[in-house]
């Protein structure tokens, strides 16, 4: 607080001592310019003033309560010695008395000075006002004396009020004038009875004093008569304020405007000033506050801003008293996983009553009430978030990235959509599990937050991203747009103790001039980022000619189903040959399919798409059958004659694979080893460790393995000798170059020397021409394929070709 306000704030409080010392002034004054009572009683001065400082006392100790409008009015019984002091006692000796009574009430509360002298002002004002309007000259008896004594008693509550106001505001209680009206008025009636009381009771005593114990008694007894039917009165609203809160109450979100309402009507329930609604999210604690004639407050604190004891314990508090703590009651909001937020009433309306047990058992239960509506509440919203949200990065799901791209377009004419895929997320998920590909996924959503701030970024499936911005934002030019997420996305990766890379390919598309409608235009983006695969990441721009591929695409797998389904799958056979003798060592099963709608398609083009698409083990399972029923066939008119056939990655770390190629070896009845299963390099990144352990298992079988299309992929000669092969195949890319490219023939030389020394055999393929044959001679190639041998031909052909190669050997 800065000086100009601590001198501020010291004239406003020494403004208030001073109205308050006026108005203790003001009251001793009328009293001493009032006239003596007309009627008195022969007492003792001390007896009259030592009994009246005993009632005064006693009064402010018992309260009646009522109902006024919206407020629970709690009322002293001060007032009944007032309008009976005010016509039987010395003023001077009852505004002393009055006093007496409030130092014993202040000493006894451990009032503060304020509050104490404030108290002490009051009180003497209500004395000396009283008695001012008794004494005047015109209203000494009958009606108007009884009129006077309720206007002089009622002035003084209504001018108390006014000051009271007053002095709160220039200590900074913010005090709103209707509820100092409410106060006066509602008080009406009070001082009403009790002036009826004192007209009757004053005449009953002069004339009779020993009516005294019945007037006594009389009062007692309607005043516990009043307080009994007060409290079955007040318990039977609560229950049907309760029932009427229970039944409209549903499902509540602290932000929400039904949790404002709910609390409101709670708070208007417990006659509290304010309530307080916290709800803790792990450490985090958010507020809503609705207090009497204040807007509604929301705020987030740390847990020091809840009642400690209730977080502590777990359980409701009452906490009585004045001063600067006032009165508040709590009660803990429980969820399935403990305390889930707290409930708190501070200060009772309109009353110098303050909250009891009652309302405390009716707080706890509003605040099992709101606990379940809260949790409902919560699970709705858990359910509304995972219909839109992905659960692993937080970002939107497909549906909600298609509703705000939707929103995006209308609001501005040109926007630009990249499809975004992490093509390392397979490889990572395959060889360092899914937790780490889980990781890479959320790291990779943070660089695209941070690279694309305030724009739509949204997760559509897998590894795959869609982000779009406004036409403006991206230059105007998609690719360059798609470049820069490259750039600023691709890169080295630390994930936990594990380093990896992040590899994009990005298809990106604008609009309207690619689609005039969300999910169009993150289909033809998607499209654009799969042939981005092709291009080494792109990005590329999508053309027309991508949805005819697109289109071709999936005509080709469901093609594929069917024709797995019906048998429609063949498979031709290239034969291998020994460079040394010419024999044939055996043959490779080539898969082949022509539909009747698309024509012949080639394995180039199907077999991926069997990959993607979950076919893999199906038309391996296929070619096995056939290839092994067609060496069967061979052996009777051709010897002993093998089958070379192409298994991928996923098919070969298939835990039932091995189970598989046992059964049909047994159902065809072929000797294992007349069966090599020929398994690219990528197989040793998916899972080295379990690749081997099937290698293993498939040996066990008696089955013979192969490393095709060596050099071309991850591994090196070294890796050879910690595999359990039989044979190692060298690619058609080396033996092109044999000729002409002194280094693949380096390659070869190197690849036959290492295998020959691990006892493995060396097969080339595509060998084309007779000069490619002799070097692959001269280097020690033990076996060749290619068209210089035989194209691949029908099952039904090999055996006449095998007869016709025996028969040339042999001349």
């Amino acid at each position: 607080m800065s000086a100009t306000e601590v001198q501020v704030s010291a004239v406003r409080r020494a403004c208030a001592y001073g109205l308050i010392l006026l108005l203790l002034a003001a009251g001793v004054v009328l009293a001493a310019l009032s006239d003596p009572p007309a009627v008195s009683f022969d007492l003792p001065l001390p007896v009259t003033f030592a009994a009246f400082v005993g009632v005064y006392y006693l009064g402010t100790r018992y309260t009646l309560d009522y109902e006024f409008r919206s407020n629970s009015m709690s009322v002293t019984l001060v007032q009944l010695p007032l309008a009976l002091g005010v016509q039987v006692v010395m003023p001077l000796v009852h505004v002393g008395a009055r006093a007496a009574a409030c130092a014993l009430t202040v000493i006894t509360q451990r009032q503060a000075p304020l509050q104490a002298l404030c108290n002490m002002g009051l009180v003497c004002f209500e004395v000396g006002a009283a008695t001012f309007f008794v004494s005047l000259p015109a209203v000494s008896e009958g009606p108007a004396h009884w009129l006077a004594l309720y206007v002089g008693l009622h002035v003084g509550d209504a001018v108390g009020a006014v000051v009271l106001g007053l002095v709160w505001r220039l200590i900074g209680i913010p005090v709103e004038v209707r509820s100092t009206v409410a106060s006066i008025v509602a008080a009406a009636p009070v001082t009403l009875t009790f002036t009826a009381f004192a007209v009757v009771a004053v005449p009953a005593l002069r004339d009779e004093p020993l009516t005294a114990p019945v007037l006594l008694g009389l009062m007692v007894g309607l005043a516990v008569a009043y307080r009994a039917h007060r409290r079955s009165v007040m318990q039977q609203r609560a229950t049907e304020g309760l029932y009427a809160f229970t039944k409209d109450l549903g499902p509540l979100e602290l932000s929400s405007e039904a949790a404002e309402r709910a609390l409101e009507r709670v708070r208007l329930l417990l006659h509290a000033q304010q309530l307080e609604l916290s709800v803790r999210d792990r450490e985090r604690w958010s507020h809503l506050v609705v207090a009497e004639g204040e807007p509604v407050r929301r705020d987030t604190r740390d847990a020091r801003a809840v009642p400690s004891d209730v977080a502590a314990t777990g359980t409701a508090a009452l906490r009585r008293g004045g001063g600067a703590n006032g009165e508040r009651m709590a009660t803990p909001i429980l969820g399935s996983a403990g305390l889930a937020g707290i409930l708190t009433a501070t200060e009772r309306m309109g009353s110098t009553r303050a909250f009891d047990m009652r309302d405390l058992r009716l707080l706890e239960t509003v605040g099992a009430e709101l606990s379940t509506a809260l949790e409902r509440g919560r699970l709705l919203a858990d359910l509304g978030r995972a219909a839109t949200t992905d659960g692993l990065t937080g970002l939107p799901n497909l549906t909600e990235t298609t509703r705000r791209l939707t929103t995006l377009m209308e609001q501005h004419c040109d926007v630009v959509l990249a499809a975004v895929a992490v093509d390392s997320f397979r490889e990572v998920n395959d060889t360092l599990g899914h937790e780490v590909g889980d990781e890479l996924l959320i790291e990779v959503t943070r660089r695209l937050i941070a690279v694309c701030p305030d724009t739509v970024v949204g997760r559509i499936g897998g590894g795959r991203f869609a982000v779009a911005v406004p036409a403006a934002r991206a230059g105007g030019d998609p690719e360059l747009f798609g470049l820069g997420i490259r750039a600023q996305v691709e890169g080295s990766a630390q994930i936990g103790s594990i380093g990896t890379h992040v590899k994009l390919s990005v298809g990106v598309v604008r609009a309207p001039e690619h689609g005039d409608d969300a999910a169009t235009l993150i289909r033809r983006a998607e499209t654009a980022m799969y042939s981005a695969r092709h291009h080494n990441g792109g990005p590329v721009l999508w053309e027309p000619a991508y949805e005819v591929q697109g289109t071709r695409r999936l005509a080709v797998v469901m093609a594929l189903r069917e024709a797995l389904a019906s048998g429609a799958i063949g498979v031709a056979y290239q034969p291998k040959i020994q460079t040394s003798s010419g024999a044939v060592t055996g043959v490779e099963a080539l898969a082949r399919w022509t539909h009747p709608a698309l024509g012949s398609i080639g394995p180039d083009e199907f077999i991926p798409l069997a990959e993607a698409s979950g076919l893999m083990g199906p038309l391996t399972a296929t070619v096995l059958r056939q290839s092994l029923t067609a060496c069967r066939g061979w052996q009777r008119r051709a010897g002993r004659v093998g089958v070379a056939v192409n298994v991928s990655a996923d098919t070969v770390l298939d835990p039932s694979f091995v189970t598989e190629v046992a059964a049909i070896l047994t159902s065809v009845d072929v000797p294992p080893d007349l069966l090599t299963l020929e398994l690219t390099e990528g197989v040793l990144v998916r899972d080295a460790n379990l690749a081997v352990v099937r290698m293993d298992e498939l040996r066990a079988l008696g089955v013979k393995i192969s490393v095709d299309d060596f050099g071309t992929g991850y591994s090196s000669l070294t890796y050879l000798k910690g595999l359990p092969v039989d044979e190692v195949k060298i690619d058609k890319g080396f033996v092109d170059g044999l000729s002409t490219v002194p280094a693949d023939r380096a390659v070869v030389r190197a690849v036959v020397d290492i295998a020959h020394t691990l006892g493995l055999r060396v097969v080339a393929e595509g060998v084309e021409s007779e000069d490619q044959l002799g070097i692959l001679r001269a280097l020690g190639v033990d076996e060749v394929q290619g068209y210089l041998c035989a194209r691949p031909m029908p099952a039904l052909e090999v055996g006449a070709w095998l007869r016709r190669q025996d028969a040339a050997l042999r001349l």
